[in-house]
């Protein structure tokens, strides 16, 4: 069993320090204990996933506060038009998200910074900083504890990730409902995802690991459809790009994935579980992200894009650049050319093939089709 006042103590005592910034982050961390201890049916390696998961949340939060205290200079710090690739799961935000990178004037979050943000990264060592090194031996593993995974998901110490991990530290990451069956977790997080004001904690880690590696913010992750109206509020200048898929690929694909990612943590696997737990996550980020676009659209003009997944697969280009003209920036030559080297280097099924069925998992057509209905007749998509 997890208790909440060992895991703070063991915190403090890694790392010296006491101040945690606040108590904003007790009721989530309370809740997902509690949903751990009774919902996750932990066997002894998720246990330990988990407990190294938390640990990491509040050591680094521990280690932010204290930097931010000793340099208070890093909040003045301005996050100028980010783009957020906010599209569902599964719809090709990886590999949009990837070619950006290649351009060296974004900043993208890396994984082994984002896990690892403090201190800030030098650009002088950007690419030869000692946690590199670090990152990469817990890469290695990847495929040892989690089978199945790197056929579905891009994943290196140096290459971009999702920003989620910014939001372990105040405990509001949907990591923790991916890795877990924790519904009561789960269903909590979506309806207080904005209400708690979590996108501050988003920004302060921004600004810190911008303050010595400057450059124009390319941000993703699915769950950013739950944060929408939070992201227009400290970063009002925000760009929003939506990717779209036919909705039967992206919520076979989906239970698939999440199926690997919970194997390993758990001896109790319901494939109708998870294909449950999909469909409401999927329903829950759909109906939010749709109602609150709708409502800021127009405040926020010209700030929106919409990407279709089979448009870009069969030819990124007008959505890469469209982009940049939304941002108001240049796609350089050579920045088109390391994006279509990055291309041409990771053809789909790279790392083998991800075969998934949606009725594997419980999930008939008549189920997507009654979700996401509405959703395809608006972006014109075909179910399929």
């Amino acid at each position: 069993m997890f208790e909440v006042e060992q895991l703070l103590q063991a915190a403090r005592e890694q790392t010296g320090l006491s101040d945690f910034g606040g108590d904003d982050f007790r009721e989530p961390l309370e809740r997902l204990v509690a949903a751990l201890n009774t919902e996750a049916r932990l066997n002894d390696f998720g246990r330990l996933r988990a407990q190294m998961t938390i640990d990491a949340g509040l050591a680094t939060r521990l280690a932010i506060v204290d930097y931010l205290e000793n340099h208070p200079e890093v909040r003045s710090e301005e996050v100028v038009k980010p783009v957020f690739i906010v599209g569902l799961p599964r719809t090709g935000t990886t590999a949009l998200h990837h070619m950006l990178n290649q351009d060296k004037g974004n900043r993208t979050l890396r994984l082994w910074e984002a896990q690892n943000p403090v201190p800030p990264p030098e650009t002088a060592s950007y690419t030869s900083d000692a946690r590199i090194a670090r990152q990469r031996e817990g890469v290695a593993l990847t495929e040892t504890f989690l089978p199945g995974f790197m056929a579905t998901h891009l994943l290196d110490a140096e290459e971009p990730d999702e920003c989620y991990m910014l939001l372990n530290r105040n405990f509001m990451s949907v990591e923790y409902s991916a890795m877990f069956h924790i519904p009561s977790y789960a269903n909590w997080l979506y309806a207080n995802l904005c209400a708690r004001d979590s996108y501050a904690w988003h920004k302060r880690q921004l600004q810190l690991l911008q303050s010595r590696h400057p450059g124009l913010w390319v941000l993703k992750a699915p769950f950013h459809q739950l944060g929408l109206a939070q992201i227009l509020k400290y970063y009002p200048d925000a760009i929003i790009v939506q990717t779209h898929r036919a909705p039967m690929s992206l919520v076979a694909s989906g239970c698939s994935f999440s199926e690997i990612l919970r194997r390993s943590g758990s001896d109790h696997i319901d494939r109708d579980e998870i294909g449950r737990d999909w469909m409401e996550m999927l329903r829950v980020y759909t109906h939010t992200f749709e109602a609150d676009r709708a409502r800021l659209e127009l405040e926020f003009p010209g700030q929106f894009l919409d990407l279709h997944h089979d448009d870009f697969v069969a030819d990124p280009w007008p959505g890469i650049e469209a982009i940049y003209a939304r941002r108001g920036t240049a796609l350089s030559p050579g920045s088109r050319a390391a994006m279509q080297r990055w291309l041409e280097d990771h053809p789909r099924g790279k790392h083998g093939a991800h075969d998934y069925r949606l009725e594997d998992y419980g999930i008939g057509r008549a189920d997507v089709e009654a979700l996401f209905g509405d959703y395809a007749r608006r972006y014109n998509l075909s179910m399929d």
